[in-house]
């Protein structure tokens, strides 16, 4: 399934108009999976009135930020999304048991860390404008 998923978003970015996603979706040894060991699908009703897109970003956010407290190493991928634009995104829908009716949005891989903390250079000054 991994494999799919990764070959149907290569397929996809490969077709697009961005430079970098069409350079990602050409290069044989690119996985967008990250090889973690915890891969999470956050998946919506599109039958609700609320913005669901929204609500899923929101669980999923809360979902890295759970994770990372706990001393796990977590990331957010678009990548994988582009295989359910794909014309196997039905197909991959119904062996992930998405249910009828239900969007996947977004992509998080967990895992453990191997690194330590990267020393994070500073902010640019001005990108924050306060209003009072």
């Amino acid at each position: 399934m991994l494999v799919k998923l990764n070959l149907a978003a290569k397929e996809v970015a490969k077709q697009m108009d961005i430079e970098h996603l069409k350079e990602l979706g050409n290069n044989e040894s690119f996985n967008c999976l990250n090889n973690a060991p915890t891969r999470v699908i956050v998946s919506g009703n599109e039958q609700t009135f609320v913005p669901l897109e929204a609500e899923c970003a929101s669980a999923t956010q809360n979902l890295l930020l759970a994770a990372e407290s706990i001393g796990l190493g977590t990331c957010w991928i678009f990548f994988i999304m582009l295989a359910f634009n794909s014309p196997q995104g039905s197909e991959l829908r119904k062996e992930l048991k998405i249910p009828e009716g239900y969007k996947p949005y977004y992509w998080a891989v967990i895992g453990y860390k191997q690194d330590t903390a990267i020393n994070v250079p500073d902010r640019k000054p001005g990108l924050i404008t306060y209003i009072r």
